[in-house]
């Protein structure tokens, strides 16, 4: 597919690596608990009535929220930030308060991927730096 993709993919290969620790905790929360690792925003936002409504966004594990992109060519996106938290946006580094929508970036090479600010640093720090390598 040529260089361009080579890149993109590389990239990503590079995150899933820096998210082996945090998938481990998700994976060992499931069994444990019986939580399914890819959650529907409601599962961890009950109280907060607009994440009943998401249909194409879902948390990965407790900590992630991801919006992945459905519409092809599409390099814009609608994001749901859950409410009672503040998320990081992991491409960029920039800190949103929840309990909005709001319009993001999101060219063929990103993924939007949130963190809750309150997140365990040593697990989701490496995979922001993963993201933010280009």
């Amino acid at each position: 597919y040529g260089e361009e993709v080579y890149e993109v993919l590389a990239r990503y290969v590079r995150v899933r690596e820096a998210m082996r620790p945090y998938t481990r905790r998700a994976m060992a929360e499931a069994h444990e608990a019986g939580l399914p690792v890819m959650r529907p925003l409601f599962l961890g936002f009950p109280g907060d009535a607009s994440c009943w409504d998401v249909d194409d966004e879902y948390l990965f594990g407790a900590d992630l929220l991801v919006a992945p992109v459905l519409d092809p060519g599409a390099t814009t996106r609608e994001v749901y930030l859950p409410a009672g938290e503040r998320w990081v946006d992991l491409a960029t580094g920039l800190a949103l308060e929840g309990g909005r929508s709001l319009p993001v970036d999101a060219p063929l090479d990103v993924i939007p991927v949130y963190a809750r600010e309150s997140a365990a640093r040593d697990l989701v720090d490496p995979i922001a730096e993963a993201l933010r390598e280009r």
